[in-house]
């Protein structure tokens, strides 16, 4: 029998026959010696027909396992191997006939183009996980108040759920910076965070944002079809802001994924299972949106099993100091240069309401970091404010105010001589040539009395 398998193995139909598959194939005798290679096998592994044919493939090829499937009279499958740039999947059988070995083959899966594709896949699965990445933690939460050291050690408490959170607060309190904070003290940290805002779409478009759509799905679908953000968030957190903005019909395909943890792509048909916690926010009140039915109660309560009402500014201006401190260090960053601010333009943005909370702070430091010359933030530097009304005003008023009681302050803690005004100068952090000024500007009096 063995002696037929030679016989075969030289016929040229045969040749024909296995030279014309793509994967590489090798047969051997009963002993392990070769007797034939088709073209692909010596392409993939680099080895001669003329080199290995008649040898006993141990030899030739180190490592090889088709002479444990001879011994044993076993199957080996899936063995990866790898020769220079090429990889491939090893599968050995034996020949049996009549219950007797009589020889054996290899078939090689050249998986080259698959893994450099499996790469890619994982390379761009990378890069959308890396774009879609929290990017603050409790550290960026910025504040030594006690509403805001309150949050910062619940955030800690909740650190090992996996409950949904939603966050309420007026506009500009950091409603997004508080997600990212609770996002990366828990512990899905390093899956990806995906924020989405449910405004910012119609119905229609948020489904496909959302869910993703399959090829064909409408007209304009792009080829291939699109993931959606339930998708990309897997195994990580979805941040829905301005919840409160959501379609009714949208919120029953929500609660829906909440309840099932799957859904079905614009398009599709085939359920894909997700494991995503959901973090929302809004600035409107849900109970009212509830009671004017615009909004579901059934999803309300899935999303509010933990809940964070983010303080404005004005409950905590305590704050406000550290938050200065703390953007002056981030443009000082960004402009290359060392930003400062007098005295006299912090004490007037301490009094300063906020309508606009944290995030109209920010604006103003940026504003009158962009508007200083030598780096240094005047009071004059801050920009126009608006009060609740919309109302524009100058902070002429709590300049003058503000900036007048810090001056004289100032001056009557040293003697009225030009030492003395040097020293409040210095202490105000602002130039002699601006006190005097100032002094002039405003009629202020030197009340200190000389000894």
């Amino acid at each position: 029998m063995e002696s037929n398998l030679i016989e075969i193995s030289k016929d040229p139909l045969f040749n024909l026959i296995f030279n014309s598959v793509k994967d590489a194939i090798l047969i051997s005798d009963r002993n392990g010696i070769v007797l034939f290679v088709n073209h692909e096998y010596s392409r993939l592994t680099g080895v001669k027909q003329k080199d290995i044919l008649g040898k006993y493939v141990g030899d030739v090829r180190k490592g090889a396992r088709l002479p444990d499937a001879l011994k044993t009279g076993r199957p080996l499958r899936g063995i990866r191997r790898k020769v220079d740039n090429i990889e491939y999947i090893a599968d050995v059988h034996p020949i049996i006939i009549n219950s007797v070995i009589i020889g054996g083959i290899s078939v090689l899966h050249d998986i080259t183009e698959i893994v450099s594709l499996s790469n890619r896949i994982t390379s761009y699965s990378s890069k959308i996980k890396e774009f879609h990445k929290a990017s603050h933690s409790l550290d960026d939460v910025i504040g030594i108040s006690i509403p805001i050291e309150k949050i910062k050690k619940q955030i800690e408490r909740i650190s090992f759920s996996d409950a949904s959170v939603m966050i309420t607060g007026e506009s500009g309190t950091g409603k997004e910076l508080f997600s990212h904070a609770i996002h990366n003290a828990s512990t899905r940290k390093e899956g990806s965070f995906v924020a989405v805002n449910c405004a910012a779409f119609s119905s229609q478009l948020f489904l496909s944002e959302l869910f993703g759509y399959e090829e064909g799905a409408f007209t304009g679908a792009q080829k291939g079809g699109k993931i959606g953000l339930f998708e990309i968030a897997n195994n990580g957190t979805l941040f829905l802001d301005e919840i409160g903005d959501m379609e009714l019909d949208m919120q029953s395909k929500i609660l829906r994924v909440l309840e099932s943890h799957e859904f079905i792509k614009v398009g599709g048909t085939k359920p894909i299972k997700v494991d995503v916690r959901i973090i929302s926010a809004t600035n409107k009140d849900i109970n009212q949106l509830i009671a004017g039915m615009k909004f579901r109660s059934d999803l309300f309560y899935r999303l509010n099993v933990v809940h964070f009402e983010i303080p404005p500014l004005r409950s905590h201006p305590e704050d406000i100091p550290c938050l200065i401190n703390h953007y002056l260090k981030k443009f000082s960053r960004i402009f290359h240069r060392t930003l400062t601010i007098a005295p006299a333009a912090i004490e007037i943005l301490s009094k300063y309401k906020f309508p606009g909370n944290v995030r109209e702070l920010f604006n103003i430091i940026e504003f009158a970091a962009n508007s200083c010359d030598n780096g240094q933030i005047e009071a004059e530097h801050l920009p126009i404010i608006k009060d609740r009304h919309g109302k524009a005003s100058e902070l002429s008023d709590l300049v003058k105010t503000s900036e007048r009681e810090l001056i004289s302050k100032a001056l009557n803690r040293y003697e009225n001589s030009v030492k003395g005004k040097h020293m409040a100068a210095r202490e105000l952090g602002i130039s002699i040539a601006t006190l005097y000024n100032k002094i002039k500007q405003y009629g202020i009096i030197h009340q200190h009395k000389n000894r």
